[in-house]
């Protein structure tokens, strides 16, 4: 299927390190949580920034068909749009994105590999039915979140921080989320809870990247064993933020989690000076950043 997908660019201030960074959000979210502190973060530290919306999130088109939209629907939306880069990228997915990264890398070659918070190459079964033994109230509340997103009054905004933010996240970033969240696919959140393990044994051409995985000490659905058995699964390494939650790249502690991925990186590619704090490292706010359209073939 044809689509038009939203693709985000921010452009490196300076000298651009030679790899791109490719970011996927989540469920419920689309490019816009990458704009908020990542883009800005890492942009101003010499990296050209891109953001993918799949199908059916922020500006893409799919919004018709969205609950139809499986998880190989999402690795094609990537796999579309790695050759509209201007190389091959460093690919850096939140929670459902890290799920659907861990599908492409499969078959496609990456240089790099970066998951926050990300579901399980196992999928969701094991966390929702720890969720459900430990705080069934919060596996209600991420119901109710995906049946009706977009809710700001005062009882879903404290379910929103008890399930994916710390007790120190800025109540503005916090409100950001509730305000601009939508539905997810119900085809997908199935085919995360139904793990379809010859998937994983047979369905492999390339061997996994280098891969670091990122997740919160305070995270209600991505604990952080599954974070170290990620890492474990894919030969990568993992490191834990003890103060985190799962929207890690909107809570309290988001610097510490751009800083770990850039000293990873900088052990990863010695000789690419990444993210050099030098002549490229300024304060930035958000700016007004121009949302393109990747058509895939």
């Amino acid at each position: 299927m044809t689509r038009k997908l939203e693709l985000v660019h921010q452009a490196a201030a300076g000298t651009a390190w030679p790899l791109p960074l490719l970011f996927v959000h989540g469920a419920f979210c689309a490019a816009w949580c990458w704009q908020r502190h990542f883009m800005p973060w890492f942009t101003a530290r010499g990296f050209d920034c891109y953001a993918l919306s799949l199908s059916g999130h922020g500006a893409s088109e799919g919004r018709d068909w969205l609950d139809a939209a499986s998880i190989d629907d999402y690795v094609a939306d990537i796999a579309a749009t790695l050759p509209r880069l201007p190389a091959p990228p460093v690919l850096i997915a939140h929670s459902m994105g890290g799920y659907v990264a861990q599908q492409l890398i499969r078959r496609h070659a990456l240089p790099a590999l970066v998951l926050l918070a990300p579901v399980p190459p196992a999928g969701l079964a094991r966390s929702t039915l720890r969720l459900a033994a430990e705080a069934p109230t919060l596996l209600d509340a991420l119901n109710r979140f995906q049946a009706s997103p977009g809710r700001t009054d005062e009882a879903a905004e404290a379910s929103l921080r008890e399930l994916l933010f710390s007790p120190d996240a800025a109540i503005e970033d916090m409100r950001l989320m509730a305000a601009r969240a939508q539905h997810e696919s119900t085809r997908a959140i199935i085919d995360m809870q139904c793990w379809a393990p010859w998937r994983q044994w047979l369905d492999t051409s390339c061997a996994p990247p280098p891969t670091l995985v990122l997740g919160g000490g305070l995270d209600r659905i991505v604990a952080p064993e599954e974070i170290a058995g990620t890492a474990q699964a894919l030969g990568g390494i993992s490191e834990i933020l003890p103060g985190a939650g799962h929207m890690l790249m909107l809570d309290a502690d988001w610097p510490s989690a751009c800083q770990l991925i850039v000293s990873w990186l900088q052990a990863t590619f010695p000789a690419t000076d990444a993210g050099d704090d030098g002549a490229n490292a300024r304060e930035a706010r958000p700016p007004d950043r121009p949302t393109t359209l990747a058509e895939p073939a």
